[in-house]
């Protein structure tokens, strides 16, 4: 198979053409004329990636998170190739990033974790398109702050990392929303309308601003609430393919 030929299959599980706009997405090193002699899926392009790859002859990456960048304001080009990326460059390991093409899908991320959390009536917001976004939206069966920390460290396997003051007075949540990874970009979309916002990378700001609005607001560690929609996707592409394609990602950030 070459690597076109992959991209073709990745594109009919998520559109790459549905990422936000300034995403890296797509095939970001090597060739799409690569014959491919092995894949692996990863949440990051980290060394233990790397290392998999040269001792198992993989030279195709399929990771959630696209190739880490400097930026350099004093050359034409404005990004350039950390030495991590530029390593699985000189490797000739071809990276395909799917990242938020991959949160915004039918099925993917973001939809995961609305089947997870059995969530109804569900929305959308952080929109790419007309139709899809990264945020979902919706109703869940009653709980107060201690059954909900309970329910949502069991259900993905993670800690809550911490939460806002008014979160913890909490007796009555039956609204919640979502962000996979990443998602304080999006928390003015949905204050006032959940009763929990939960999403990771917060600030003490995003805090404070949720509790002036009676908001609860739980953070997690990056990929917890990214990992599920991931393993879908590895799970279908093994379907079309017939394969076992491995899934890595890093457990210190779980």
């Amino acid at each position: 198979m070459k690597v076109f030929e992959l991209l073709d299959l990745i594109n009919e599980i998520c559109p790459l053409e549905d990422a936000f706009e300034d995403d890296k997405v797509g095939l970001l090193i090597g060739s799409g004329q690569n014959t491919i002699s092995g894949i692996v899926v990863v949440h990051d392009l980290d060394n233990s990636a790397l290392q998999h790859c040269k001792e198992h002859n993989i030279n195709t990456v399929i990771s959630y998170h696209p190739a880490t960048y400097k930026k350099f304001d004093d050359l034409n080009e404005d990004l350039m190739f950390s030495k991590l990326s530029l390593d699985f460059y000189k490797e000739n390991i071809n990276v395909i990033s799917i990242h938020t093409a991959q949160d915004v899908c039918k099925d993917g991320n973001g939809d995961t974790l609305s089947k997870i959390f059995n969530l109804t009536n569900v929305g959308i917001f952080g929109k790419t398109t007309a139709e899809k976004g990264v945020g979902r939206i919706g109703t869940i069966n009653k709980h107060n702050a201690n059954s909900l920390n309970a329910l949502i460290e069991a259900t993905l396997s993670t800690k809550i990392i911490r939460t806002n003051s008014y979160f913890q007075k909490q007796e009555d949540i039956q609204t919640i929303a979502f962000v996979p990874g990443s998602g304080t970009q999006f928390l003015n979309e949905v204050l006032g309308k959940v009763d929990v916002f939960i999403t990771g990378d917060a600030s003490h700001h995003h805090f404070l601003l949720s509790d002036e609005n009676n908001m609860g607001f739980v953070q997690l560690n990056h990929i917890s609430t990214e990992k599920p929609g991931m393993q879908s996707f590895v799970n279908k592409l093994n379907k079309i393919l017939d394969l076992d394609i491995k899934y890595l990602y890093n457990e210190y950030y779980e």
